[in-house]
């Protein structure tokens, strides 16, 4: 070997050898990363577990339709100027926070007044102390900006929490359902968040494009069970089927179809949510044979489903009746004949 092939080869060793390196710093990153992740949810959920006992009977957080969606085409909803600052888990944690402030604050005054530490544990973060604390810090800045809370800063001292209503209009924050059942005002009307999703840690895994069309689509009645029991009743239970338009739904939401894609994406990998593409059927369900139009149909699945007692109790009250097997009718001793034939005779 030659002086000017052994330098040639001494220097791809050297490369080789530094990429392996850089290559191995990079695995054990994200392997200490993935750790810290793992650690944190854990924890989340254990806080989740804490929260879900301290509201009592209440298993779903209420959360007035206006926040996920503006029947004024000229104002974007609370949950489109969260999100469509960007993508990542930056603009997730305004969203999840603000769900968690109405799970946590059931009662009058809806106030609290928690450290962003603990805040920034029950939504899994890493580094709850430090980074964790302070993109709590930057979340409720951003909550207050669009009128959603109101805090009370006291220096020295950790901040009051109040929750405003979720139109972003400034207005005292009431529940729903109290709101609705004495007024049936429009602006009342209010879809549901399951505990469970908190509990199971899959809430606090979402980003910004998940939890956008998860919220939306249970704005749109996909969080109620489905009317079968089979449906409703299984490992996994299954909501009421949600279709869009594609001219309804950025009208509606605001959202762009990039952020719609990736977040009905994730919602599927998460086993939230499935999807089916169905034909549209002509008027009249007269037969064709023409081009066929299919629909994009979801589904929400598991914990995204909420599903009460009084559901559970009528749906397997139903899947009884219907899976019982018929009783035969009754014969005499003679003839073993049934009894109605003999009536005839």
């Amino acid at each position: 070997m030659d002086t000017n092939t052994a330098a040639s080869s001494s220097a791809t060793e050297k490369v080789v050898d530094e990429v392996d390196v850089e290559t191995l710093k990079k695995s054990e990153k994200e392997e200490a990363q993935a750790i810290l992740l793992a650690a944190a949810l854990e924890y989340s959920r254990s806080l989740a577990a804490v929260v879900d006992k301290s509201v009592g009977a209440r298993k779903a957080v209420p959360i007035r339709n206006s926040f996920v969606r503006n029947d004024d085409p000229t104002e974007d909803a609370p949950l489109n100027k969260l999100v469509s600052g960007g993508g990542g888990r930056g603009a997730a944690v305004p969203v999840m926070l603000y769900v968690a402030l109405i799970w946590k604050c059931a009662k009058k005054p809806f106030s609290v007044k928690l450290s962003a530490r603990q805040w920034a544990g029950l939504l899994g973060l890493p580094d709850a102390p430090g980074k964790g604390a302070r993109r709590i810090a930057n979340a409720l800045q951003r909550l207050e900006d669009l009128n959603l809370i109101k805090l009370d800063k006291a220096h020295g001292e950790v901040s009051t929490i109040t929750l405003l209503d979720e139109s972003g209009d400034g207005s005292d924050y009431g529940l729903p359902s109290t709101a609705y059942s004495k007024g049936g005002l429009k602006r009342d009307l209010y879809f549901k968040v399951s505990s469970k999703l908190w509990t199971s840690g899959k809430f606090q895994q979402l980003s910004a494009p998940g939890l956008a069309m998860l919220l939306i689509l249970q704005e749109e009645g996909g969080h109620k069970p489905s009317k079968s029991p089979f449906k409703v009743l299984r490992a996994s239970p299954q909501g009421s089927e949600v279709w869009f338009t594609t001219e309804n739904f950025p009208t509606r939401y605001g959202i762009s179809a990039s952020m719609r894609s990736r977040g009905t994406a994730e919602l599927i990998e998460a086993c939230l949510l499935e999807t089916t593409r169905r034909p549209v059927g002509p008027p009249g369900n007269l037969m064709s044979f023409t081009t066929e139009k299919l629909r994009k149909v979801y589904t929400l699945q598991g914990e995204a489903v909420v599903v009460d007692k009084e559901t559970e109790v009528k749906g397997a009250k139903a899947l009884a009746k219907k899976t019982a097997p018929k009783a035969k009718p009754s014969a005499n001793k003679e003839g073993n004949q049934p009894l109605t034939k003999l009536a005839k005779k």
